[in-house]
C-alpha cells in the first residue's frame, strides 16, 4: 500500500507542477517583451486551424515563453551547453573572461565587390574614401583559445585578407592586438571607447586631420551594462561592462531621420538602464542623422555605417563642421542618393566584418 502510494504521488506531483505552471502562464500578468533575451514572447494561441495543425505548437510555445523561473532554466540550460562545450556549435562562448560570437564567414568574392561597389560611389562623388573594419573580439582571443576553437577563424582570415589588400582600408588588427587595454565589451560585440578611440586616431591620420585627445571631450560612464553577446548566451548572470561615451564637450545640434527634434547632445543616458545599453549613442540607430559641431573646423563627412559607428561618431564631429551618416538598414536612402545630397569632402565606410561581408541590404543600396 505504501508503495502504491509513493508511486501515485510520482505521478500525480509532476503532473499538478505542469498544471500550475499552466495556470501561471496563462493567468500570471507578464510583459510581452524579455529583456534578458531581447525578444518578444510568443503571443496566445488562436482559434484552431484544423489543417494546419499548428493551435499544439503555438500553444506549447506560449507556455514554454511564460513558465514560472523561465528565465533561470535557459541560463542553467545555457551553462550546461558551455561547460559541456557544445556552445561552439551555437552563437557564442566564453574566452578570456569574455562572451565571443562566432567567427564570421563568408565569400571573399563578396568582400571584393563591396570593396569596388565603395570605390565606384567615391569615385562618382569625387572624393577620398576610408574603410574602417574592425577585427573580432573572437581574432584578438586566438592565443587564449584551444587548438579546435582557434581553427574555427581561418576562414574568417581569408576575409580579413581581402582588406589587407585595398589601400583604402585603413588597418587595425595590429594596434588592437598590441593595445593595453581592452578593445571590446566582454558582454557585448561592440568596441569600447578605447577602441573606438584608437580607430578614430588612426582614421585621422589617414584623412589628414588632427586628432582631439581624449580627455578634450565631455566623458560619461554608465555602469551595469549587458549586451547582445551575454543575451544570445543565456546565461544571465556574470559580470557587467562600464559603457564609457565621449562627445564634444561644447555642444553640437543634432538630428535624425523621423524625429524633428534638434537635440544638443550624442548621449542618451536615459537609454543606458534599458535592455538596449548601448542607444545611450546617439539615441539608437537610425537611417540617416546629422551632426553639425559649429566649432569643428570646415569640411563635411558622410559615413556609411552599421552600429559599430555610434560611438565613433561623436568623436569624428569633433573634426567636421557637419558629419552626415546613413544605415542602409533602417530608412530607403540609397547610397549614390546620400553622397549627391551631402556633397562630402571625404567619405568613411565603418562596418563589421560580417555586415561588410554578408548584409544583403548594404549590397543593394551601395550599387
Amino acid at each position: 500500500m505504501k508503495q502504491k502510494r509513493i508511486d501515485t504521488l510520482a505521478v500525480l506531483l509532476p503532473l499538478g507542477l505542469m498544471l500550475l505552471a499552466g495556470l501561471f502562464a496563462l493567468f500570471w500578468p507578464q510583459s510581452n517583451f524579455s529583456e534578458a533575451e531581447r525578444r518578444y514572447k510568443a503571443d496566445a494561441p488562436g482559434t484552431p486551424n484544423l489543417s494546419a495543425w499548428t493551435t499544439d505548437r503555438d500553444t506549447e510555445q506560449y507556455i514554454s515563453d511564460r513558465i514560472p523561473f523561465r528565465q533561470a532554466l535557459v541560463a542553467l540550460d545555457a551553462a550546461a551547453q558551455v561547460g559541456t562545450g557544445r556552445r561552439t556549435q551555437l552563437e557564442t562562448w566564453p574566452v578570456a573572461g569574455a562572451l565571443i560570437e562566432k567567427p564570421v564567414t563568408g565569400d571573399p568574392a563578396a568582400a571584393r565587390r563591396r570593396l569596388d561597389q565603395f570605390r565606384q560611389l567615391a569615385e562618382g562623388a569625387g572624393t577620398d574614401w576610408y574603410v574602417l573594419v574592425p577585427p573580432t573580439h573572437g581574432s584578438l582571443l586566438r592565443g587564449q583559445m584551444n587548438g579546435l576553437m582557434s581553427a574555427m577563424y581561418s576562414e574568417e582570415d581569408k576575409l580579413t585578407a581581402v582588406l589587407a589588400e585595398d589601400s583604402h582600408c585603413i588597418p587595425l588588427s595590429g594596434c588592437f592586438a598590441a593595445a593595453d587595454t581592452e578593445m571590446f565589451y566582454r558582454t557585448d560585440h561592440h568596441w569600447t571607447l578605447d577602441g573606438a578611440y584608437l580607430a578614430y586616431t588612426r582614421f585621422c591620420e589617414a584623412a589628414g586631420r588632427e586628432a582631439q585627445p581624449l580627455e578634450s571631450y565631455r566623458l560619461e560612464s554608465f555602469p551595469g551594462f549587458r549586451g547582445t553577446t551575454a543575451s544570445r548566451s543565456g546565461i544571465s548572470w556574470g559580470e557587467t561592462d562600464i559603457l564609457r561615451c565621449a562627445e564634444p564637450a561644447d555642444g553640437v545640434n543634432y538630428t535624425y531621420e523621423g524625429d524633428g527634434q534638434v537635440y544638443g547632445s550624442l548621449i542618451f543616458p536615459e537609454q543606458a538602464a534599458g535592455w538596449d545599453g548601448y542607444a545611450v549613442y546617439m539615441n539608437g540607430n537610425h537611417g540617416r542623422l546629422v551632426i553639425e559641431n559649429p566649432k569643428a573646423p570646415e569640411g563635411t563627412l558622410l559615413v556609411f555605417k552599421d552600429s559599430f559607428a555610434n560611438c565613433l561618431l561623436p568623436l569624428l564631429s569633433a573634426n567636421y563642421r557637419t558629419v552626415v551618416a546613413v544605415d542602409a538598414r533602417y530608412g530607403d536612402i540609397r547610397f549614390s542618393e546620400a553622397a549627391a545630397e551631402a556633397k562630402p569632402d571625404q567619405i568613411l565606410f565603418c562596418y563589421s566584418l560580417d555586415s561588410l561581408v554578408n548584409d544583403t541590404v548594404v549590397a543593394r543600396k551601395a550599387r
